[in-house]
């Protein structure tokens, strides 16, 4: 039995030598199982990037099927034109402001303009003829007190006192609410100054100082006052 162990074992060494004489160099001993893990593993890797590869090609596939359908569609469908950019309506026009023609003048009112361009040119005669034919031919116009009081200065600046106060009275008799009231009575109150009738006088400078305080005749008549209480008007 001893021998045949011997045997045994003789021939397991022979085994040995007969396999590393074919390897070349001595066998290298590893842990069981790393070898099969390493393998695994590098195959596990290259499948990845056969798949990764895969996966590329299949999107840039994709990619082009989607590019050459959407121009194959364009060219199939009916061609549509861009929508035009809405129009919007121009504002209305604003409407234009006709200015009426000025109306011709009257007859009284040309009567007036030509008296009153006479008066500043000196020519006072003249003048007074014009005004007196506006208050004698048109007394109820507008104009009518302005010429009575305006014949009145034609006078008042010859030196006809007599016939300017007759204007002037008339002013404040029949036009007592027009516009010329205060100067005709201020000219009146000079009128009977002038004439020594100063008691006159000086009553219609008190009441126009009184009455029209604001007003530059008014004002007139109280400057006039103090002259008057002063002793120092001259005439």
């Amino acid at each position: 039995m001893r021998a045949k162990g011997l045997r045994n074992a003789a021939a397991g060494f022979a085994l040995l030598g007969f396999i590393w004489s074919l390897g070349g160099c001595a066998p290298s001993f590893t842990p069981a199982g790393v070898g099969q893990q390493a393998a695994l593993y590098a195959a596990r890797k290259e499948g990845a990037k056969h798949s990764e590869f895969i996966y590329n090609m299949d999107r840039n596939i994709t990619e082009a099927q989607l590019y050459v359908w959407h121009g194959f569609r364009d060219n199939l469908l009916p061609y549509t034109p861009p929508t035009p950019p809405l129009e919007l309506e121009p504002p209305p026009p604003r409407p234009v402001r006709l200015r009426a023609k000025p109306l011709p003048p009257s007859p009284d009112q040309l009567l007036y303009r030509q008296a009153m361009a006479l008066m500043r040119e000196g020519k006072y005669t003249a003048a007074f003829q014009k005004f007196a034919m506006v208050f004698r031919l048109y007394p109820t116009s507008d104009l009518a007190d302005n010429a009575l009081y305006w014949a009145g200065e034609c006078c008042y600046v010859q030196n006809l006192t007599g016939e300017a106060l007759h204007f002037f009275k008339r002013v404040v008799d029949e036009y007592p609410m027009g516009n010329k009231v205060p100067d005709a009575m201020l000219k009146m109150a000079y009128i009977y100054l002038h004439r020594e009738q100063r008691e006159k006088g000086i009553k219609i400078l008190r009441e126009l100082a009184r009455n029209y305080p604001q007003n530059p005749v008014g004002q007139k008549a109280q400057a006039r006052l103090i002259q008057e209480e002063r002793g120092l008007a001259y005439y």
